[in-house]
């Protein structure tokens, strides 16, 4: 009885553990499968990061300091190159039509040299006529090259993006140098009739003690070497309401769609420096004819509340006799 006993519980003892082999077995192999297929998942995720990554990121290229290595064209991989303020000076000297058919296909960026420790600017425009995507700039360091930037980047609703100009987007690079001396497109006529607003802004002490504001406007245009150009009004003497009447060009334009307006109105003083009254700089390309309200802004950009000036633009075909009657 009891030998019979150990021996049915010898023989329940290895059916069971067969059993537990079998299922330890199975255990592995399920475990083996979702290991493989987890690893999978993780290759597929990987692949397909790297694709997104190369949609939303384009990878910065450590320089050469060689410029013919740093603008290398790869057609079959976009990347983002930065340069100092005065390395693309050299670039654009030399290497002008490098830079314009890197930009074509990649990003440049350029940012200001270090040595401008009042937080200074270069001219925008230096990097823009060259098709750079990326021009930085000291934010808080206001003046006419930053008056440029915000220009610029007021139009297409000021939403933060500008199209490059086609020119720049040409197959052929060696087809563009801003440099050069470029056919006229169009001609822009600016008038200048008046101006309203400071005597709600300003003090009436502000600009002179003793009598009325003396001012005067300056207008002209910012772009490729071509069509830079700035005039000046006459002085309106002792007047808050200044009325000028004045016009201003016809204004050859060899690009307009890279062209800035730029408008200026100062205080006349005779024994100081002469006083800021206002500024506002408008792309030209988007400037519609007839007379037009321009609100003006202070140095730093920021819009004044009442100061305008009532303007006239028109535009003329390259050919247009007319332009200059």
């Amino acid at each position: 009885m009891h030998d019979g006993t150990k021996q049915m519980s010898e023989q329940s003892s290895g059916k069971y553990t067969a059993d537990e082999e079998t299922a330890g077995a199975g255990a592995e192999d399920e475990m083996e499968v979702e290991a493989e297929a987890e690893a999978e998942k993780k290759s597929r995720q990987g692949t397909e990061d790297n694709e997104y990554r190369r949609l939303i990121a384009i990878q910065l290229t450590r320089r050469k300091h060689d410029i013919e290595q740093d603008l290398r064209v790869d057609p079959d991989k976009v990347t983002r190159v930065s340069l100092g303020e005065k390395a693309f000076e050299k670039a654009i000297v030399s290497h002008g039509d490098h830079v314009v058919r890197f930009t074509q296909r990649n990003l440049l960026r350029i940012f200001p040299r270090s040595t401008r420790i009042t937080s200074s600017n270069y001219n925008p425009l230096m990097g823009w006529r060259y098709g750079v995507q990326m021009v930085a700039a000291n934010m808080q360091g206001h003046g006419r090259k930053l008056w440029l930037t915000q220009g610029m980047f007021r139009a297409n609703g000021g939403c933060g993006y500008v199209k490059k100009p086609d020119a720049l987007m040409r197959s052929k690079p060696l087809d563009f140098d801003p440099r050069a001396e470029l056919p006229v497109k169009t001609r822009l006529r600016v008038t200048v009739y008046m101006g309203d607003g400071w005597r709600f802004d300003f003090r009436k002490t502000h600009f002179d003690r003793c009598s009325p504001p003396d001012f005067y406007a300056r207008v002209g245009v910012a772009g490729v070497p071509a069509d830079t150009r700035m005039e000046q009004t006459r002085v309106a003497m002792d007047s808050w309401v200044p009325a000028w009447d004045h016009e201003f060009g016809p204004f050859p334009l060899a690009m307009p769609e890279l062209a800035l307006l730029r408008v200026e109105v100062h205080e006349s003083d005779n024994h100081q420096k002469d006083e800021f009254g206002g500024q506002t700089c408008l792309p030209v390309w988007e400037l519609r004819p007839g007379i037009r309200s321009v609100r003006l802004s202070d140095h730093k950009g920021q819009p004044l509340p009442s100061v305008k000036l009532l303007m006239r633009f028109d535009f003329f075909p390259a050919s247009d006799s007319n332009s200059t009657q």
